[in-house]
């Protein structure tokens, strides 16, 4: 693995930038509205830092189980990243 790959590990929740640029965002916990605005921002940073143009891609992977039990505040901020923030937004949900 490339030594560049930004990458973070807990139990409830996977953040890494591939080799190509891509973020990637994997839930596998419950984690608070806190916890994943937080993980938007470090990885939009880091991949800021990455790329030289075009947008901030960053694909969100999560349960089904996981994305029901989500609050509203934390789909509509999901919402947000995509529409205002000028982010190529995917939203993977796991079937488990």
């Amino acid at each position: 693995m490339n030594e560049d790959v930004f990458i973070r590990k807990t139990t409830n929740y996977r953040i890494w930038i591939d080799e190509t640029g891509i973020g990637r965002i994997r839930i596998l916990k419950r984690i608070n509205f806190k916890t994943l605005a937080s993980l938007f921002e470090e990885l939009h940073g880091e991949i800021k830092k990455r790329i030289n143009e075009g947008k901030v891609h960053i694909v969100f992977y999560i349960s089904k189980s996981l994305y029901e039990e989500m609050s509203v505040n934390a789909k509509d901020f999901l919402g947000f990243c995509q529409s205002c923030m000028g982010i190529k937004f995917e939203l993977v949900l796991i079937g488990l």
